[in-house]
């Protein structure tokens, strides 16, 4: 295949396959008693149009001699693989050049000063499972993972959570999260984040001005919207490289563990493929499955000193 085919059927280079085969290479070797282990190169390939294809029918038409049975046990292992690289890909920025990059790149989009991320929630459609079955029924009624990120201005995503069920709360996932916990102990003492209305208010978490009522209250909004923007995007870019999480490719048919692994690993190919500036495939899909909620899904908890933040914020900047 020429490089154009790759990229189509595997969403990754050829140069950045085989970084990935000798970065995995040491989870995917074994030994077998009859010495015919699949190589870690096929395995590899094989993990790779699922994810972009969503369907093991269209990974036994391209790679021959593999059986189902087999597909399923390679993506098991190379997801897990993956994951492993996480810490390394996914990583939220605590230097101060790497904050200073963060803030810079945000300003860019809209001027909108000291922001460090953008956060969001998207719902990841799954089977229906056995236990529990009524937590993965979200809004919109069908079965999902909960997935909350965070993304940075190049569309990387910064952190991830992938381990709650449809029903939850967006802001239940922010409470939970290690994040969380991080800005709520002060060890991030620099910078914003940006997150919509299912967010609670915080000094370190703006929210956009529900009903606002001047001109500068209006220009906070427009420049929020337009560099929170960029979570939706980096979710829509996600979800076209790799249909295995979109609609479009169907659900994840498994549990809903081994979904939340896949989902972790997309994002990991997610961020390779930012920092070698893959291009992203074009929509087949725009809506995608978007989670949209209602106008009344407002965040509704206590009051703090956020409030006064985004206050002094709107006063002085905007």
């Amino acid at each position: 295949m020429d490089d154009v085919d790759i990229i189509h059927k595997f969403r990754l280079p050829r140069f950045l396959i085989l970084d990935l085969c000798g970065e995995l290479r040491v989870h995917l070797e074994h030994l077998t008693g009859r010495s015919h282990a699949i190589p870690p190169s096929l395995q590899v390939m094989v993990a790779l149009r699922f994810y972009a294809s969503g369907n093991f029918q269209a990974v036994n038409g391209d790679v021959h001699g593999i059986s189902k049975a087999s597909v399923s046990r390679i993506v098991n292992i190379v997801t897990s693989a993956l994951v492993t690289l996480s810490p390394n890909y996914v990583r939220f920025p605590r230097d101060d050049r790497s904050i200073n990059d963060t803030i810079l790149g945000f300003s860019r989009i809209s001027n909108f000063p000291n922001v460090i991320g953008a956060i969001d929630g998207t719902h990841i459609p799954i089977k229906a499972p056995k236990d529990d079955e009524h937590l993965f029924v979200n809004r919109k009624f069908f079965h999902s993972i909960n997935v909350m990120a965070v993304c940075d201005a190049s569309l990387k995503f910064t952190n991830l959570v992938a381990r709650w069920p449809g029903s939850s709360h967006d802001a239940f996932v922010w409470t939970n999260s290690t994040l969380c916990d991080l800005f709520e102990s002060g060890g991030m003492n620099r910078g914003w984040l940006l997150g919509d209305s299912a967010y609670p208010l915080k000094k370190y978490l703006l929210t956009p001005v529900m009903n606002p009522s001047n001109p500068h209250e209006e220009a906070y909004n427009e420049a929020h919207t337009r560099t929170r923007n960029t979570i939706e995007r980096s979710f829509g870019v996600l979800k076209m490289r790799f249909r295995c999480i979109d609609l479009s490719g169907g659900t994840l048919l498994f549990h809903p563990s081994r979904a939340c692994r896949i989902i972790t690993a997309c994002a990991v190919l997610h961020n390779m493929c930012i920092n070698n500036h893959v291009p992203a495939p074009r929509p087949q899909n725009p809506r995608g499955n978007r989670f949209i909620p209602p106008d009344n899904y407002v965040y509704q908890g206590p009051n703090n000193d956020g409030m006064e933040v985004r206050r002094r914020l709107i006063h002085t900047r905007f």
